[in-house]
């Protein structure tokens, strides 16, 4: 295990922690809990290719809100919100990434979410990871999803099979039209080429 950038790190194994400033060579492998828009594997491999599902994960002491404001179009993103409350519960997937691959997804996160190190579970064991989470000043509870990101989030829920009841409450989120069709096209297009 070697230190790079303030994070420990395994070569080729496990990831311990990140930090947005982190740079770690070719071999570093890093883990990444994915509870958003994120979650579908065809469009995660789009913004990380070297993204790989390893399975369901379940974040506690946090709640999924749709309360992050976009800076590129407005609406509701999503945020695991602490809690502390060991009852809330975030589901979503880890995705092991080269280290490398992570400042695409840091830019693409944008400097709206912080980068927070936390321990999910993963087949009954804890899991380290890395996660985003909307910094204060980027949270407005008046938001909705645009319906497509809703309608993202809700699919990668589906894929990985999170628990029935949880993807009920997803489901039930609100959301509403973006008034720009040709991006609602773009960002769903993913989906319809999927398997």
């Amino acid at each position: 295990m070697r230190a790079v950038g303030g994070v420990a790190v395994r070569r080729a194994g496990l990831a311990l922690g990140a930090a947005s400033h982190y740079r770690g060579g070719v071999d570093d492998l890093l883990h990444y809990f994915a509870y958003g828009s994120n979650l579908h594997p065809a469009r995660m491999r789009l913004r990380v290719p070297s993204a790989a599902p390893l399975g369901c994960a379940v974040l506690t002491g946090h709640q999924l809100r749709f309360h992050k404001r976009s800076r590129h179009d407005g609406s509701a993103k999503c945020d695991a919100f602490y809690t502390g409350r060991p009852q809330d519960r975030v589901y979503g997937a880890v995705y092991r990434l080269v280290a490398a691959d992570k400042a695409a997804l840091d830019a693409i996160e944008g400097p709206d979410y912080d980068i927070a190190e936390r321990v999910v579970i993963r087949a009954g064991r804890p899991q380290p990871v890395f996660l985003y989470r909307a910094r204060p000043q980027a949270i407005a509870d008046d938001l909705r999803p645009f319906d497509w990101y809703h309608a993202l989030v809700v699919a990668g829920a589906r894929h990985h099979g999170l628990p029935a009841a949880y993807i009920d409450v997803l489901a039930a989120i609100p959301s509403c039209r973006d008034p720009d069709p040709a991006r609602a096209g773009r960002e769903l297009a993913p989906l319809a080429a999927a398997p």
